[in-house]
């Protein structure tokens, strides 16, 4: 790790060849496709970091997520995506993702601590609240981590939905079709993708001096709510 002011962070926090790589990839892929945004006022005003929350249905929802909002976007990711030493270094440094554990508990420490800290060097995060990729785009539960990262940092929630994308090879569909193979596939087939929407919600912020239990329940609903009036607004278009 590396001192960064009063903060220590991990290289990939800062502009790093591995950062200009990313950027450059999400720019030339961002050409081929067209993504209509809607809302795009509410996150264009919001001056400062914040924690987006999103519908996750594709393997290339991350990448479509950070085209659309134009914003760099440190993504919340399963541990399982970085086991082995290559795919954790291509994770963490070309990604720019954080690995979180999906039940609660200390193995979730670092994952927080990491993310916190990104939040406090003014960073925005990217959290998928449903946990896993749904193809219904059910999101039956909303996991408790955006709020408690909210609380902890003071940073706003920003709701976006995402509609249209092409979906990758079923996983388990054939004996050797894991979620990799419909992660690539999803990106393979998103390009030249002219139909993708992206809805954004006004920013949910939270309160303090309250208790926080309570207040996790209040974000939450919240986020249902946000994302049941965008689902609501898709459908009519």
């Amino acid at each position: 790790m590396h001192k960064h002011g009063r903060e220590h962070v991990w290289p990939s926090e800062l502009f790093t060849v591995f950062t200009a790589i990313k950027k450059a990839f999400l720019g030339f892929y961002g050409r081929l496709m067209r993504i209509k945004v809607f809302g795009q006022e509410f996150f264009s005003e919001l001056r400062r970091n914040c924690i987006v929350v999103a519908n996750h249905v594709t393997g290339a929802d991350s990448i479509i997520l950070q085209i659309a909002l134009r914003r760099r976007l440190f993504m919340l990711a399963a541990r399982k995506w970085f086991e082995g030493r290559f795919i954790g270094f291509f994770m963490t440094f070309f990604c720019e993702m954080v690995p979180v554990a999906l039940e609660k508990g200390a193995r979730n420490l670092l994952g927080i601590k990491r993310s916190l800290a990104l939040l406090k060097n003014r960073q925005s995060l990217a959290v998928y609240p449903s946990g896993r990729m749904r193809r219904d785009d059910c999101m039956q539960e909303i996991n408790d981590g955006a709020a408690y990262l909210s609380i902890k940092s003071g940073a706003p929630i920003v709701p976006v939905y995402m509609k249209n994308l092409a979906y990758g090879p079923e996983p388990g569909s054939r004996p050797w079709i894991t979620e990799t193979w419909e992660g690539l596939g999803s990106v393979a087939h998103n390009i030249f993708n002219r139909k993708i929407e992206v809805y954004i919600a006004p920013p949910i912020y939270p309160r303090e001096g309250v208790d926080r239990k309570e207040e996790i329940k209040r974000l939450n609903a919240e986020i249902r709510r946000a994302f049941d009036e965008l689902r609501q607004k898709a459908s009519v278009n």
